[in-house]
């Protein structure tokens, strides 16, 4: 009977929120419902609007609303205003953007590591999938099963995120299926199941898997032997066999002139250079060897190990596959428990700030959810959504949990959760960083990156050159070499001519000092020209020219000088136009190198050491998911002198502007609260504001920006 009065009581706290209008939403309501009735619990009062909008803001846009977005919202009386929002925000390049960030340190993904190229194109390729909303589980295959160069797809940068393919594997299985089985690299898991063969075995499907292509041979091929024909041979046949390989190979090696060859690989050797790290490739029959302190009875040390799953069906490699094919159809198969429950963990988590199976990527065979019914639910859901990620959390955005005011009490750890509400979580460093953005620039959602052109113009002229020389091969590029052969020859007795004539005046006693060192630049000058004449005539002159400068990243966009209307300007106080004009000289001159001009999503990926992303607890993509939102007093420092005072002190600012534009103190303090709160002060507030105003006159206004702004309502998530 206590039960159901507590079941009735949820009930009826529901009934003064809005009404989740999508029957998924009212099922998982329904779901924790009867769990607070188990627990004997009561949910969280309902949310304010203006709370709820800038929670929404923040969760599915990464940043705080506009004072005219927050307006637009609280003052609506639409009563579908809620799912409405919902809907804009997961459609905008906000959404793309704060995805981004998340998945950058899921994937751990960095542009530091190896060449600068794959890197672009593989963030690049991310955020398209993010605003194309490609299913999670096509999503996972492209990744795993991506072949060929970074100019056909920049999912290869998963590959290249690791050297060692070993470690690549534990990373891969943790990210998708929830499962740390590191350990089990070196020794048996000391805490589960997993044993050393347990790790290779699981290797053996992504093993064959070769990330340092070097680019295109350029030697003349050379038969080849076949090893199996030749065991089956008698000592004589094998002679004759090898006697006819070498003199096959002879007359291969004798249609391509050494010094011809040579000749080409200078003249490419500007553009094959950064093509090391820019391709992947399967290798079928390359299998993983145990190690040589395997210590354990199954196996010797060096064994070669064969592909097998570590739990669930097995991996069938169907008609046309490969090892990895069979790999990624088992990872991504609706069939496959972990890795549905995993990403359905993950987005619960993502919109309510803790999931209901913690930690998210540890799970085990004796693993419960807090709510086993509700993670049940969420599974069948997400195949039920064909793993749309953008269906997903429209469902959990539109929950009436969802809208309740946040738990404010930590939840101590390895203690139940019930979902009475969000989670109360501090922004991270992307979100505090967007919403100065936002407060300086106003909604600049629509500068995320949809294509690097730059990049995707060398990426082509990359793609012919390589299939260009393919295409020729060693003997049609010596053949090309030897059509300005003539030219060089001619080149060559100019130099001669120049030698003979300074050897000449040394015998004479002239001094050769000057010359000597004007002919050395001369030839190297007629050589290079030579060899430039080889590129230009396999790509043309504009593709041969861009080719050989190489690929040269666009510098980040430097800080706009700040740009503010005449009457803005005359209204001005002598002090702020004094400020204004400091603003303009500076430029871009901050220690990050970026003014407030861009999101997170476009600046460097992970930001430097010592930048603001980082004091603020940006991952440094090391480890999966190694973001921090610990307090530091460095922090503090930096909201104070950093950004956060060109927000402050820049009058061309979007928030100065409306705070010049206010009037009163009073109504530029209200301002103030409206635009980093997205609410006006409460009554308790406004009193203790109305003395501060008494007391120091225009002066509170910079008091209260700088308490608002380092202070907690600011930097949470409510």
């Amino acid at each position: 009977m206590k039960d159901l009065r507590l079941l009735l009581a949820c009930l009826l706290a529901s009934a003064t929120l809005q009404a989740a209008p999508l029957p998924e939403s009212q099922k998982i309501d329904q779901l924790l419902s009867q769990d607070w009735a188990k627990a004997g619990l009561k949910p969280n009062p309902p949310a304010s609007d203006e709370v709820l909008v800038r929670r929404l803001y923040l969760d599915l846009a990464g940043r705080i609303p506009t004072i005219e977005e927050a307006k637009a919202y609280t003052t609506s009386q639409d009563s579908q205003k809620r799912a409405k929002l919902i809907d804009a925000l997961l459609a905008s390049d906000g959404y793309t953007s704060h995805m981004f960030n998340y998945w950058a340190d899921v994937l751990r993904l960095t542009d530091n590591v190896k060449g600068r190229i794959t890197a672009e194109a593989y963030e690049e390729w991310l955020k398209k999938q993010l605003k194309e909303n490609t299913p999670y589980d096509k999503f996972v295959k492209n990744l795993l099963t991506t072949d060929g160069g970074v100019w056909d797809s920049g999912s290869i940068g998963f590959w290249q995120r690791d050297e060692n393919k070993l470690d690549h594997l534990a990373y891969t299985v943790q990210v998708f299926l929830g499962t740390s089985i590191v350990c089990a690299q070196c020794h048996n898991h000391p805490f589960d199941k997993w044993s050393q063969m347990d790790y290779y075995h699981m290797a053996a499907f992504t093993y064959g898997m070769d990330t340092k292509s070097r680019g295109v041979d350029l030697n003349p091929k050379k038969p080849e032997i076949d090893k199996k024909v030749l065991q089956a041979m008698s000592g004589a046949e094998k002679k004759a066999y090898r006697e006819k390989y070498q003199a096959e190979r002879k007359a291969e090696e004798a249609k391509v002139n050494r010094e011809d060859m040579q000749q080409v690989k200078r003249a490419m050797q500007d553009v094959m250079k950064p093509l090391r790290y820019t391709s992947a490739e399967w290798q079928d029959g390359k299998l993983p060897s145990l190690p040589s302190d395997y210590k354990y009875p199954d196996a010797k040390p060096g064994e070669k190990v064969e592909a097998k799953t570590l739990f669930g069906k097995d991996a069938v490699i169907k008609p046309g596959e490969n090892r990895l094919d069979a790999f990624a159809d088992w990872m991504t198969s609706p069939e496959n428990p972990r890795f549905t429950a995993v990403i359905a963990n993950r987005m619960w988590k993502k919109a309510f700030g803790v999931g209901l199976i913690e930690p998210v990527d540890e799970l085990t065979d004796s693993t419960v959810a807090s709510n086993p019914a509700l993670m049940d639910y969420l599974g069948q859901l997400m195949i039920e959504k064909q793993y749309s990620l953008k269906s997903f959390l429209r469902i959990l955005y539109n929950t009436d949990t969802y809208q309740r005011a946040a738990t404010t009490q930590e939840v101590p750890l390895g203690e139940t959760y019930h979902f009475t509400g969000p989670i109360l979580r501090r922004m991270s460093a992307e979100q505090i960083w967007d919403s100065f953005v936002t407060l300086s620039k106003g909604n600049v959602d629509d500068t995320v990156d949809d294509e690097n052109a730059r990049l995707h113009h060398y990426l082509d002229d990359l793609s012919m050159f390589l299939g260009t020389v393919k295409s020729k091969g060693a003997e049609g590029l010596v053949q090309i070499a030897k059509e300005g052969r003539a030219k060089l020859n001619a080149n060559q007795k100019q130099i001669d001519a120049l030698k003979a004539k300074l050897e000449s005046d040394k015998k004479k006693g002239i001094d050769t000092t000057a010359a000597t060192k004007a002919l050395a630049k001369e030839a190297s000058t007629l050589r290079k020209a030579s060899e430039k004449d080889i590129l230009v005539a396999l790509l043309g002159k504009d593709r041969a020219d861009d080719l050989r400068q190489g690929y040269h990243p666009e510098k980040p966009d430097k800080e706009k000088r700040p740009e503010i209307d005449r009457k803005t300007l005359e209204n001005m106080t002598k002090e702020q136009r004094k400020e204004f004009v400091k603003a303009y000289q500076r430029g871009s001159s901050r220690k990050d190198g970026l003014g407030l001009t861009s999101r997170a999503s476009e600046q460097p990926s992970p930001a430097r050491p010592g930048t603001f992303l980082r004091t603020f607890g940006q991952s440094d993509r090391e480890l999966i998911q190694n973001a921090s939102d610990d307090a530091s007093v460095p922090q503090a420092l930096t909201l104070l002198n950093g950004p956060a005072a060109d927000v402050i002190n820049n009058p061309a600012s979007k928030l100065n502007q409306a705070i010049a534009q206010a009037g009163s103190p009073a109504l530029k303090i209200n301002t103030l609260y409206q635009a980093l709160l997205s609410r006006a002060p409460t009554a308790g507030e406004q009193a203790i504001l109305d003395t501060v105003i008494k007391e120091r006159g225009d002066k509170a206004v910079d008091d209260v920006t700088h308490a608002l702004i380092t202070g907690s309502q600011f930097l949470f998530v409510q």
